[in-house]
């Protein structure tokens, strides 16, 4: 009897104990559910915040290419006006060269116009491409005011 008796004591001390650390107290709970709502709060704040950078970014970049843009077309003008060719067909040709390169300023335009911001990482590809597209422009733009020089 005296064996079943230790042995409850032993189960009922060790039942206590696993009672006393589990510790599921309603204000613990409290405490851990309002720490949470407190770290949703930030993580919006700053979901918010990095949201108003990059689109404060992606007006920023867009000034700057539609001012590029804005700059090549005045160049392109520029050129057509200066069109000094003797011969009837290199200047036909020069102002088809002319027009295209007047189209894919168009098409770059637009193209910034209708671009939707999506995920960052889209973004910085769209970035990379659009520039090099651009600076690619650029340089069509520039071979050609040296070929109308050299005439």
């Amino acid at each position: 009897m005296k064996t079943s008796i230790f042995k409850f004591l032993v189960l009922a001390a060790v039942v206590g104990m696993v009672y006393i650390s589990c510790n599921n107290s309603p204000k613990q709970k409290e405490e851990k559910l309002n720490d949470a709502k407190d770290e949703v709060v930030d993580a919006k704040e700053d979901l918010a915040k990095s949201k108003l950078d990059s689109i404060g970014d992606f007006n920023k970049y867009k000034e700057s290419i539609e001012n590029k843009l804005i700059e090549n077309e005045r160049k392109i003008a520029e050129l057509k006006a200066k069109n000094t060719s003797k011969d009837k067909s290199t200047q036909e040709l020069y102002v088809k060269q002319l027009d295209k390169l007047e189209m894919k300023n168009a098409e770059l335009k637009h193209k910034i116009e209708d671009y939707k911001q999506g995920p960052e990482q889209k973004w910085e590809l769209f970035k990379i491409d659009f520039n090099k597209d651009v600076d690619d422009l650029g340089k069509s733009i520039s071979n050609m005011a040296e070929r109308n020089m050299k005439k």
